[in-house]
């Protein structure tokens, strides 16, 4: 099996015990009604179990049995055989070089290297500073100011009867000031301050008027505390910006396994459509090399009886086999590119010209499948059903918040402060920290919109898009039973068409072989019997090339089965990674 190290991120759990507004960490909720909803889906799913093999022989194998190396032998490309396929003249004029490679090789460079799949790997990280900025506000904020100024400011006199000024009637003043603050908002909606203050004045006498203390210090000690009691209560409300944060990084996780398994099956798919392309190329190098032995044959016998006739069929029928090489010379490099593209190998770039050959034999091997397990996997592992809980988890918080909104505006207020008045800062501190001189001032605040028509609106809303995440819920568990069971009908019907295509092609190099005995033994070479030696070689060819297509469409659709069960990174045994804040791999957590 595969073993690939690669992004590990939190694994995440489908619990059935709690709720989503237990944390931010919290996983997809799955609740009664969503259990529900799966058993009446899997309710009318039978255990069924069946093998998905191609071993059981036909009667035309057990009839050859006995000659069957000699056919296998006959056969284009037969099993262990190299593929010497030539490969033409690269870009630059010069003969194709073959790099080989093998499916561990191209999954894994794919992995680590698909440009999709690193876009993909940053959503998470990208979140989760989300979910930071979410939390941030409930951090403590500390604010401070300073400040120094002179005034000039004339003022109304007030004198007694005798002329005597009780007030100056210009204000001279310095005054400096400063303060700071440390605030923070709650978790259950409120927010306290704890603040401190002074302001020290300097003030010019006026005539027979003198100030004392001069200069004043004034410093202030403050606590302030607001605290809503109805609309706006509550961790669930106050904290569900954070927690659809997580729940959105935790999707994008989901997206970035969805990408993780697309890649890694789009990567396997172009590996097997790779070397169906070389086996293509070898069969059709096979039938060319038969027409020209046939030609050859042919220009040998032209003096005593082969006529201009045949020798004209044969060179048409080798010409014509020459023409299908180049095609299939190019599929083998589109191909090739293809799979580079999929990789982004830095050694292996798309940009050189080496043909990509693949190692790996056409092999295939049974596979047991039951469809009741089947689904249960899929649904435990798709990431489009996990996306879909998540779905449903932020519209319940949403709901939450949204019912909160329809209580009134209550808000308790409180605050104290302690002042002190000196003539120096000591002094003045000294006056504050007395406890002479406190005040507080406790009060509530009342607000209702009559008709309560906004809020009303909007909690009805929110339980719309929680319903309409519900039915998108069970759309998806839909899509999850019919992919699962179109994959598993491919995966079945391709297993017969293997064994029927080895039927078909052991009864066609049975046909040759009968017909190269004929050959031999014939005094002369007809034109009818060189048309069916030519139709039976290509008969041959393309029944090789029909089995090794079913081969390559079993593994393919064993592939598209993983998907469709979110399975694929299981079987290829790939496990995630958490990235750090500089976007870096940890390389203590691969595995």
């Amino acid at each position: 099996m595969r073993k690939i190290a690669f992004i590990l991120l939190p694994p995440i759990l489908i619990t059935a015990c709690s709720s989503p507004l237990e944390g931010p960490d919290h996983g997809p909720y799955l609740d009664k009604g969503l259990t529900r909803i799966i058993e009446q889906e899997m309710q009318s799913v039978d255990q069924l179990e069946r093998e998905a093999t191609t071993e059981q022989p036909g009667e035309i194998e057990t009839i050859l049995a006995d000659r069957r190396d000699e056919l296998d032998a006959l056969t284009p490309v037969p099993p262990g055989a190299d593929l010497n396929a030539d490969l033409g003249p690269d870009l630059s004029g010069e003969s194709s070089q073959r790099q080989p490679i093998n499916l561990d090789q191209a999954v894994r460079s794919a992995v680590i290297n698909n440009l999709d799949l690193q876009s993909a790997r940053l959503q998470p990280a990208i979140k989760k500073e989300e979910v930071i900025q979410a939390s941030a506000v409930f951090d403590i904020i500390l604010g401070a100011g300073v400040s120094f100024g002179r005034s000039r400011t004339p003022t109304t006199v007030v004198e007694t009867d005798g002329n005597q000024p009780l007030n100056v009637g210009l204000a001279r003043v310095e005054q400096f000031q400063y303060d700071v603050g440390l605030a923070k908002k709650l978790t259950t909606g409120g927010e306290v301050k704890l603040s401190t203050s002074m302001d020290r004045q300097l003030q010019r006498d006026y005539d027979n008027l003198k100030f004392n203390p001069n200069p004043g210090s004034q410093p202030t000690f403050a606590l302030e505390l607001e605290q809503p009691i109805l609309q706006g209560f509550g961790q669930a409300v106050n904290l569900a910006d954070v927690f659809i944060a997580r729940k959105l990084e935790e999707s994008a996780i989901e997206d970035l396994r969805s990408q993780l398994i697309t890649t890694i099956t789009e990567t396997e798919i172009a590996y097997w459509n790779l070397a169906m392309a070389w086996r293509n190329l070898a069969i059709q190098q096979w039938l060319v090399e038969a027409a020209e032995e046939l030609l050859d044959l042919i220009n040998r016998r032209r003096s005593y009886d082969a006529n201009i006739a045949d020798w004209a069929q044969a060179v048409a029928t080798v010409e014509e086999r020459r023409v299908n090489i180049i095609n299939y010379q190019e599929q083998v490099k589109e191909a090739s590119d293809y799979l580079k593209l999929l990789m982004n190998n830095p050694d292996i770039p798309l940009s050189g010209e080496p043909v990509l050959e693949p190692e790996d034999e056409m092999v295939h091997a049974p596979i047991e499948l039951e469809l009741r397990e089947s689904l249960l996997k899929a649904i435990a592992n798709r990431p489009d059903v996990r996306k879909s809980l998540y779905e449903i988890d932020i519209a319940e918080i949403n709901e939450v918040v949204a019912d909160n909104g329809r209580l009134p505006e209550l808000d308790f207020q409180a605050s104290v402060n302690t002042q002190g008045l000196g003539e120096t800062y000591s002094e003045g501190y000294d006056g504050a920290f007395s406890g002479s001189y406190i005040s507080y001032l406790v009060g509530l605040v009342f607000q209702y919109p009559l008709g309560n028509r906004g809020p009303e609106a909007a909690f009805r809303a929110s339980r719309l898009e929680r319903s309409a995440s519900m039915v998108a819920y069970r759309r998806t568990l839909l899509q999850v039973i019919l992919d699962v069971k179109t994959a598993m009908r491919q995966v079945l019907n391709n297993a017969r068409l293997i064994r029927a295509t080895r039927i078909s092609r052991v009864a066609a190099a049975e046909s040759l072989r009968a017909l190269e005995i004929e050959r031999q033994t014939l005094a002369s070479l007809t034109p009818t019997f060189l048309n069916l030696l030519f139709t039976t070689q290509a008969q041959l060819g393309n029944a090789r090339s029909e089995e090794f297509l079913a081969i390559v469409d079993f593994n393919i659709s064993v592939s598209r089965m993983y998907e469709a069960m979110g399975t694929t990174l299981n079987i290829n045994q790939i496990g995630l990674q958490t990235l750090d804040e500089n976007g870096d791999f940890d390389p203590y957590t691969l595995h």
